[in-house]
């Protein structure tokens, strides 16, 4: 009894094994000589180049999905019939335990998440629990928390040369926030959670409003009161700009409003948003470029040009000191105060 249940721990620690020292394991036990690692270049945060070494690539040949482990001993049944001592045989039979599974998850989420394979959308990736994977999918031996130990250590290059953990492709509420990112992208008007719901249940997709969300939460997406434009319909901003002398002939000298914004939302009374400054100028371009010099007086701009990177965005118009005025009325309505970085106005 006491031998079975280190023997399971053990096995344990096999399928927990990153590639690398699994494939360590594997020539241990079975003495092979070491083979190159297919791995794959990667840029880290830290702009570093890195390099991963993955299970298999997915591929799509003549429309039809299939797969390349790169390391056969990833896939071997090795045989134990000419092996001596407990130690070998037991080794060799957790390699084939743990390789037979790893076949076996990656044949069932290829048929299984087929759809995401194509597109490499993740939007396309269908709701997936481990359970529900073990109940469509059954193998001898595999259970829930051995398949969540193992599928973390698999990594997969998919046909569009992106690395994929395969535990990703099992996801419940991701999923739903991912449609629900769609259908708010897809919809230029503000949508309440109601009409999230109402539009879900037309997909066939029934979802309480406290779960929709928790969904736009996971993947910060605004609410209702946070997407409501307080410029309304009738004043369409161009794309935004990054403000920097290297993007400044993008910036027109004609005359217009313009918005200044950084990418991480600040508290305001009502709710967030990413607006720190409205104004407006005869010559656009020539307005904005003042800002990246030495003599700008609105400090508290300053402090957030020094600091952060802003982006602006503009519409033109020759009425442009009566829609600044309007704008900055609208924006202290919705939010509850001017833009932090203007000091009169509205």
């Amino acid at each position: 009894m006491r031998k079975q249940k280190i023997g399971k721990i053990i096995f344990t620690k096999v399928l927990e094994m990153p590639l690398p020292k699994y494939l360590a394991y594997i020539e241990k036990t079975t003495k092979e000589l070491t083979k190159p690692l297919v791995t794959h270049e990667f840029v880290n945060s830290k702009n570093a180049v890195q390099k991963k070494l993955f299970y298999a690539k997915i591929i799509i040949k003549d429309g039809t999905l299939c797969f390349k482990v790169f390391d056969k001993r990833l896939e071997n049944i090795y045989s134990t019939q000419n092996c001596t001592g407990n130690k070998t045989i037991c080794s060799l039979k957790w390699i084939n335990t743990r390789n037979t599974f790893s076949l076996h998850v990656l044949k069932s989420l290829l048929h299984y998440q087929s759809k995401y394979w194509f597109s490499g959308k993740e939007i396309d990736l269908r709701p997936l629990t481990l359970k529900q994977f073990l109940s469509l999918y059954p193998l001898q031996y595999l259970d829930q928390t051995r398949l969540s130990r193992l599928i973390s250590n698999l990594l997969v290059m998919n046909p569009q040369s992106q690395l994929i953990n395969l535990r990703n492709l099992f996801i419940s509420k991701k999923y739903h926030a991912f449609l629900i990112k769609e259908i708010v992208d897809n919809n230029k008007n503000a949508l309440k959670d109601k009409d999230i719901q109402y539009l879900l249940t037309q997909v066939g997709v029934h979802l309480s409003i406290r779960t929709i969300c928790n969904c736009r939460k996971l993947l910060n997406i605004p609410n209702y009161r946070e997407k409501a434009t307080y410029h309304g319909k009738d004043i369409t901003f161009s794309d935004y700009i990054l403000l920097s002398k290297k993007y400044f002939t993008k910036i027109p000298t004609e005359s217009g409003v313009y918005e200044l914004s950084i990418s991480s939302k600040m508290d305001y009374p009502n709710c967030r948003s990413n607006v720190i400054y409205i104004g407006s100028s005869k010559n656009l371009r020539k307005r904005t470029a003042n800002y990246t010099g030495n003599k700008l007086k609105n400090k508290r701009l300053g402090k957030f040009i020094n600091n952060y990177d802003v982006f602006m965005r503009f519409y033109l118009t020759k009425s442009y000191s009566l829609i600044e005025k309007n704008l900055l009325k609208s924006f202290a309505n919705n939010y509850a105060r001017l833009p932090t970085a203007n000091s009169i106005g509205g």
